[in-house]
């Protein structure tokens, strides 16, 4: 059936209209005197009824992550799944201090430092709406001038909201991307070439990977100092924004622990930067090539993806399986315990491959163009293939798949 030039102005005219209603907003005061709760807000235009559904959580469902909810200053005992009428709909949202509480990026937990800045995860905190209304989440200092940081509210299939707000330690701009860096780092063991580093790692993940071209893009990324001695040394990635730790060893930083910071930030915004739906195990072992290759265009020594492996495979129990059969032991299987060959073993795959280009005068750089935009399949792509046997003897590529692959 033709759609008559008519309908198709008047579909065209309900599209707009549609698109330019504003989104629901929750809004999160925090306030600098009490920085460890914050209310979180929304307030609609009239009394209307809405209907809330339990938040996204980590752990499983219960009682005791039931928000409490207060609609037009009256406790709603049970909020979720029934329709409440309401004009302004309120509950707390609690923040620990990292120095206080040093596993909270370990544990995805909401996070303020006494240096100005808030950060929340969604989990446990942010109710979804039964409705289809788009909802952003907004972070906003009590009393302070500035606007709202707004993000939209991820779907329930994609990486969760991480929102911070407050006074960033820096913002840097390459191209389309705005990269804003919050850090909590009290002995200031990170020093200011740390944030030059940064900017080339970025420019360099942007040259290869075409992100230049890319509509506008905001990343947040929050660096939390942690006691080596602790051991939990961890990380957590969102829509748009990652938390990292780093090591740090009374009060200090070593160059090692720079380094792992810097690889750490890189393999997350590899991801973030990347359009191409990659096989997992791909995926996973570009971002953590590209980290380490990152760090030498920025001028920070690390050992290679190949020194890692060399030393892992004698002591992994799954070292001998091939990077294909892991992920299927991952996807299929649902057993994470092949997952690190990803990226220790997948990202010395990388650099063997991209050590036998260089030797030809070419680069891996140059192909990761050739990854076919919808793989079907979890091996390499046959255009990937083609481009290396150009470069790499037959006989050679044959070796790495076996070494590695197979």
């Amino acid at each position: 059936m033709r759609l008559s030039l008519f309908s198709f102005m008047a579909a065209l005219s309900a599209t707009s209209a549609f698109a330019q209603t504003p989104p629901l907003q929750i809004i999160i005061e925090a306030d600098k005197i009490h920085p460890e709760v914050a209310t979180a807000t929304i307030t609609l235009p009239a009394e209307q009824e809405i209907t809330l559904l339990a938040s996204r959580t980590q752990s499983q469902p219960s009682d005791t992550n039931a928000l409490q909810l207060i609609c037009d200053g009256v406790e709603v005992l049970e909020p979720y799944g029934r329709a409440l009428a309401c004009r302004k709909l309120q509950w707390n949202v609690t923040f620990q201090n990292p120095r206080e509480t040093p596993l909270a990026v370990a544990n995805q937990q909401n996070l303020y430092s006494p240096q100005g800045w808030w950060s929340i995860t969604e989990w446990d905190d942010i109710p979804r709406l039964e409705s289809n209304s788009t909802v952003e989440v907004c972070g906003k200092v009590q009393g302070a001038e500035t606007t709202l940081k707004c993000a939209a509210l991820p779907t329930a299939n994609e990486p969760p909201l991480i929102l911070s707000w407050g006074d960033a330690a820096k913002t840097l701009r390459t191209n389309q991307t705005t990269l804003t860096l919050y850090k909590d780092d009290p002995t200031e063991a990170l020093k200011a070439d740390n944030l030059p580093a940064l900017q080339k790692q970025l420019e360099y993940l942007q040259s290869i990977l075409g992100a230049s071209a890319l509509p506008e893009q905001n990343i947040d990324l929050v660096w939390v100092a942690i006691d080596k001695k602790l051991g939990q040394i961890a990380g957590a990635a969102g829509k748009q924004a990652f938390l990292a730790n780093v090591a740090t060893s009374e009060g200090k930083a070593s160059p090692e622990d720079i380094a792992k910071l810097h690889w750490v930030s890189a393999h997350e915004l590899f991801h973030l930067l990347t359009t191409t739906p990659y096989p997992l195990w791909i995926s996973e072992s570009l971002a953590q090539y590209y980290g380490y290759k990152s760090l030498k265009m920025a001028g920070i020594h690390s050992e290679s993806p190949m020194d890692q492996w060399q030393v892992f495979k004698e002591r992994f129990p799954h070292a001998a399986t091939g990077l294909y059969e892991a992920h299927q032991k991952v996807t299929g299987d649902n057993d994470p315990s092949y997952y690190p060959l990803f990226y220790v073993k997948g990202a010395a795959f990388w650099q063997a491959v991209d050590e036998e280009l260089q030797k030809q005068g070419t680069a891996l750089d140059q192909l990761m163009t050739t990854f076919e935009e919808q793989q079907l399949s979890h091996e390499l792509p046959q255009s990937l293939l083609n481009a290396l046997k150009q470069s790499i003897s037959e006989e050679r590529l044959k070796e790495l798949q076996q070494q590695f692959l197979l």
